[in-house]
């Protein structure tokens, strides 16, 4: 089993203390993996455990086998304490005697005898081996007398360990957050009968987090499921897919390795997942869709940016169709991360699966329930150790395309890596290409960082604001600044911000503007104009602006949070939304400055279509991050036309001056193609997570995070991946 990373500084564990624990120096960290390596800790009354690191269950058969007290002695289960220190247990059911052995050592212990024999010599125990529910249970002093083993013991959590690990007074912190690790589930309180929210609200033990993989273990993403069977949980597909492993985590901080998907289907975007043990997370209760009327009260349960268990409430407000399927419309606020998690009604059934619709807004989504019934039913009543899982190979991430044999083998050469030293957001390449421009994320800044010799060569002072993205043209670094945080309940009348221009040399400000809008995303173009989305309001405004006079140009309608690229010619730019499913592509007509006309995609769904765009730099094709490819032209009837797919990604590289060739970067994998033939003609890969791609006409750099041996923080990078 995979082992949980429990590594946490002792004064921030659960927010539970701003001062440092008596006993430790504040700048000490308290690492869990190697205080507790090697020890078993359990909770009284708790079937959950973890030994040496790992969460476990004491028996996945029996959730009733616990640690218990009985006339004032604390007894625990032989079996499993035995087991999980190395030794062997067997069972002599007619003297009803356990025998162990364990490190040149044997004991004995029979069922109901106050004495233990260990190598032959008598041992008193200070209670009689007792049994309960088909599992023998000794007292906790016996322990430390047959394994040589410490026993530490307060209130209700017990640890087994070579040493004595904790102290009652000085650690209450962490036995507080044992507590809370090891805190047993509540009875179900499914009734039946209609229940208030704060009722409906407690179902939230039963909704896990999701946390998904790469073949190198490598952290993608996660997503929300529903418990609806003791270690079976049930997700979208979307979830679960491009992934080669997958984690459960509960809001009590447990975490169980996922064995794989044992049942998914695309179309209807549900897929059902099996821990590799057996869970006592309790199941959900399913309801019947058939049942739903608009306008009734429904809550659904989520991981939105990763706050656990989040409730949110409001009312079926409509069945939709989608294609041949229905969806349920609810007001209930669906968002990224949420995906996976149930919607219930007022008796706390699922009724439905939530996915991604409107992602802001009261245009939410989800999967009535009644589309899963028949997996739920067929996997429920099996053994859990007989439902076998899917090939996994049919979801993991795409493998990295094979090389053509004629490809140069510098192309796969170790790129050469700087450490920026900083958490940086956006970035963009300056004219000379051993200079990039960052948003410094902690200070607020715009810096000029020189790889060629690991140097940041000039710093804006800090805003009030974070800047939230730039761009370099003429000379001239463009930041954009929201006066606020985007919001699709804050219209126009309530927006706006400001566009500030820094000298590339000095990064000091040479102008600036208000607008009237939530800043989100910027072109320029180099006749001197400026384009500007909001990222709030919904429908809302892309703007254009004359640099010279900052005099607002035009503007036109569109979806706030649309990710822009403007075309080589200049004359047109198209769009992409980030907050509607499915989502959608648009056409802006440009001239001098001033929007003309706009053309909508012909396709709503067809194809895949992900938030990233981009254009090939022959101008030819819309690259959009789905891998869907469509055409660029400048005629209605044959623009954005679907033309072909190729593999998907997160970034895109172009130059002007290389029309022939583009790069495109997901994860830690960089393909180049070929413009004309849209074919890959090298792999490369980096040594970090790619956050960035950035081509000069000389040089292809990536911006990545890195992982690096000994700290638990990753590192921005700035790595040279290949000359050009």
């Amino acid at each position: 089993m995979m082992k949980r990373t429990l590594i946490l500084m002792v004064t921030i564990i659960l927010g539970l203390s701003c001062t440092p624990v008596t006993g430790y120096a504040e700048e000490d960290s308290f690492d869990f993996n190697a205080t507790f390596q090697g020890a078993i800790i359990l909770s009284l009354g708790s079937p959950n455990a973890v030994v040496d690191n790992t969460d476990t269950l004491i028996d996945q058969t029996n959730f009733n086998i616990v640690p218990l007290v009985k006339n004032n002695r604390t007894l625990l289960p032989l079996r499993f304490i035995s087991e999980s220190l190395g030794a062997q247990v067997t069972w002599d059911s007619k003297t009803s005697t356990a025998s162990i052995k364990s490190s040149g050592k044997s004991i004995k212990v029979t069922l109901g005898s106050s004495k233990m024999f260990i190598n032959g010599k008598s041992f008193a125990l200070d209670a009689p081996a007792q049994y309960k529910e088909g599992r023998l249970f000794i007292p906790v002093r016996a322990v430390s007398e047959a394994f040589g083993k410490k026993v530490f013991f307060d209130r209700g959590i017990i640890v087994v360990s070579n040493n004595m690990i904790l102290n009652a007074k000085r650690d209450r912190e962490i036995v507080d957050y044992l507590k809370f690790v090891l805190a047993p589930y509540q009875k179900d309180p499914y009734t039946g009968k209609t229940l208030n929210t704060e009722q409906v609200a407690l179902l939230e033990q039963s909704v896990v987090m999701l946390e998904s993989y790469d073949k190198e273990d490598n952290y993608l993403g996660f997503g929300s499921a529903i418990s609806i069977g003791y270690g079976l949980f049930l997700t979208n597909y979307h979830v679960i897919a491009d992934s080669s492993s997958y984690m459960i985590q509960t809001s009590q901080d447990q975490y169980y390795e996922v064995q794989g998907v044992i049942a998914a289907d695309e179309n209807l975007d549900l897929a059902l997942v099996k821990t590799s043990m057996r869970t006592n997370i309790p199941p959900l209760h399913i309801g019947l869709t058939t049942k739903i009327t608009v306008g009734q009260s429904v809550v659904a349960i989520g991981n939105p940016e990763g706050f656990q268990n989040t409730i949110s409430t409001g009312i079926i407000s409509g069945i939709r169709n989608y294609g041949s399927d229905k969806l349920i419309q609810t007001t209930a606020s669906i968002t990224n991360g949420s995906s996976g998690g149930p919607l219930l009604n007022m008796k706390g059934e699922v009724i439905g699966v939530n996915t991604m619709g409107i992602e802001k807004g009261d245009l939410n989504f989800a999967i009535p329930i009644n589309y899963a019934s028949s997996w739920i039913k067929k996997y429920t009543a099996l053994s859990f150790s007989s439902i076998p899982v899917l090939n996994q190979d049919q979801f993991r991430e795409t493998a990295p395309t094979e090389q053509d044999p004629t490809v140069d083998e510098s192309q796969t050469a170790s790129p050469s890596v700087h450490l920026l030293g900083r958490t940086v957001r956006e970035t963009v390449l300056g004219p000379d290409q051993s200079v990039i421009f960052a948003i410094d994320e902690n200070k607020s800044t715009i810096f000029a960082y020189r790889f060629s010799d690991n140097k940041v060569v000039v710093e804006s002072s800090a805003f009030k604001t974070p800047p939230r993205k730039l761009q370099y043209v003429n000379g001239e670094i463009y930041v954009i600044f929201s006066n606020a945080d985007y919001s699709p309940y804050r219209f126009e009348d309530q927006q706006g911000g400001q566009v500030v221009i820094l000298d590339a040399d000095t990064l000091k400000v040479k102008d600036q503007w208000n607008t009237r809008i939530d800043p989100y995303e910027i072109s320029l173009d180099h006749s001197g104009h400026v384009y500007v989305t909001s990222g709030s309001g919904q429908w809302t405004s892309i703007i254009s602006y004359d640099r010279a006079t900052k005099e607002e140009i035009s503007s036109a309608t569109i979806r706030e949070g649309s990710n822009l690229v403007l075309h080589p010619s200049e004359d047109r730019i198209y769009a992409v939304d980030s907050d509607t499913s499915p989502r959608d592509i648009e056409m802006f007509r440009l001239m001098d400055g001033k929007f003309t006309s706009n053309q909508d995609s012909p396709y709503h769904g067809e194809y895949k279509l992900s938030t990233v765009i981009g254009i090939t730099p022959d101008g030819k094709y819309v690259l959009n991050g789905a891998g869907t490819v469509l055409s660029a032209t400048n005629n209605s009837a044959s623009n954005m036309q679907y033309v072909t797919a190729i593999d998907s990604f997160d970034y895109l590289a172009v130059h002007s001056a290389r029309k022939d060739i583009f790069f495109t970067g997901k994860e830690r994998e960089i393909k180049q193609y070929d413009t004309e033939t849209l074919k890959v003609t090298g792999t490369l890969r980096t040594k970090g997570t790619i956050i960035n791609l950035l081509m000069s006409d000389k040089q292809l750099v990536a911006i990545t995070k890195l992982a690096l041996p000994g700290n638990p923080l990753p590192q921005y990078t700035v790595e040279t991946v290949k000359d050009l």
